[in-house]
């Protein structure tokens, strides 16, 4: 999801929302990882594509609970935009938003996993020296993970009214995992 953009106040209408930004983010990841190896500058929409989906998968999770605020994706010095996905990510992995088992638990290399595709994302888009990190396909994983426990695992929304888009994230996330697993004998 784009953080400039506004989002809706309702709930239902947030997670549909989310969902369909996690699904054409992950698409581009996708299309751009399947090229990457040969030319590494294609890293960079990989990378703003995960942290897309990312984000708004943080967005769909948040937005699931009966209690679910518009503060709890809300940035709060922009009201009306969407928090950063550190704020998102802090909010998913605190008891105050979520509970376990949909609470997001990340490992210490999870975080800095995240936190190098994030940095990756963020010199791709605001021109400050792009570099691949050293190990890419490691941090799509984690991506991946993450966004399985978020929307398929655990999801903290009700999955049967998104049965179809949350089948087509399922698709996209096997085929950038297979992408990204070596082809050893």
């Amino acid at each position: 999801m784009d953080t400039d953009r506004p989002f809706s106040h309702d709930p239902r209408t947030r997670i549909a929302d989310a969902l369909e930004a996690t699904l054409e983010a992950l698409r581009l990841a996708r299309r751009e990882l399947a090229g990457a190896r040969a030319e590494p500058e294609r890293w960079r929409w990989v990378a703003l594509g995960l942290v897309s989906a990312v984000q708004a998968g943080l967005i769909a999770a948040l937005s699931g609970y009966a209690s679910a605020r518009h503060e709890d994706v809300a940035n709060p010095s922009q009201p009306d935009r969407v928090a950063p996905v550190s704020l998102l990510l802090r909010r998913a992995r605190s008891t105050e938003h979520l509970n376990a088992p949909e609470r997001l638990d990340l490992t210490g290399a999870q975080v800095r996993d995240l936190e190098a595709l994030v940095a990756m994302r963020n010199a791709a888009v605001h021109g400050l020296g792009f570099q691949v990190a050293d190990h890419p396909v490691h941090l799509v994983r984690t991506a991946a993970e993450i966004l399985r426990h978020l929307l398929k695992t655990h999801p903290a929304f009700d999955v049967s009214q998104f049965v179809l888009v949350l089948t087509l994230i399922d698709t996209e996330l096997t085929r950038i995992v297979t992408e990204t697993t070596p082809n050893d004998p």
